[in-house]
């Protein structure tokens, strides 16, 4: 009787795990920047210093789900002052190989340093295709955060494959109003 107390348990926890993320995914109006600076969140961290972390875009309706599981900015402000815009974004597809994202560039052709974070291998099937995992970490300058709080932030990343991610005007804006002043 106790392990199936156990398995029911387990079982209603998982359920409500799902119901949660599914409630996260359409709770968020993407054309509000209300709506997105609710989601936004702030930590104090040693090494980072101040850090605002922007809702994950990839719940969205705009961004494949079957590609990446992650797209959000972090706004990270060292004690020495120093602003440093980062967006992140996680690959997450089926795939017959890595896709090796390399480069980063925004829509008007101005080349973005990226960081590959972190490559996993997570499983395989019987017809050679397999879930894959990159993490990687785009560097924005200040000025392209600005630019795109107008209209919105085409980022074209490239390697085995290209994709798009297109993150609009208003998730920036959020962000910058969410900065405390001092």
């Amino acid at each position: 009787m106790n392990i199936f107390t156990v398995i029911m348990t387990l079982f209603i926890f998982l359920s409500f795990n799902v119901c949660a993320e599914e409630a996260e995914k359409n709770n968020i109006d993407w054309t509000s920047k209300k709506d997105i600076k609710e989601h936004i969140f702030f930590t104090l961290e040693p090494q980072r210093g101040e850090v605002t972390y922007g809702p994950n875009f990839a719940l969205s309706n705009e961004v494949s789900n079957d590609d990446f599981s992650e797209v959000y900015l972090i706004r990270s402000m060292k004690i020495d002052d120093e602003e440093l815009f980062t967006l992140h974004i996680t690959g997450l597809y089926h795939d017959n190989d890595w896709r090796n994202y390399t480069k980063a560039k925004t829509a008007e052709g101005n080349q973005l340093p990226l960081v590959v974070l972190e490559k996993t291998k997570l499983s395989c099937d019987e017809k050679d295709l397999c879930q894959y995992e990159e993490k990687l970490a785009i560097r924005l300058d200040f000025i392209d955060v600005v630019d795109s709080m107008t209209t919105h932030l085409e980022i074209i990343i490239s390697g085995n494959r290209t994709d798009h991610i297109k993150i609009p005007g208003n998730y920036f804006l959020a962000m910058m109003q969410s900065i405390k002043a001092e």
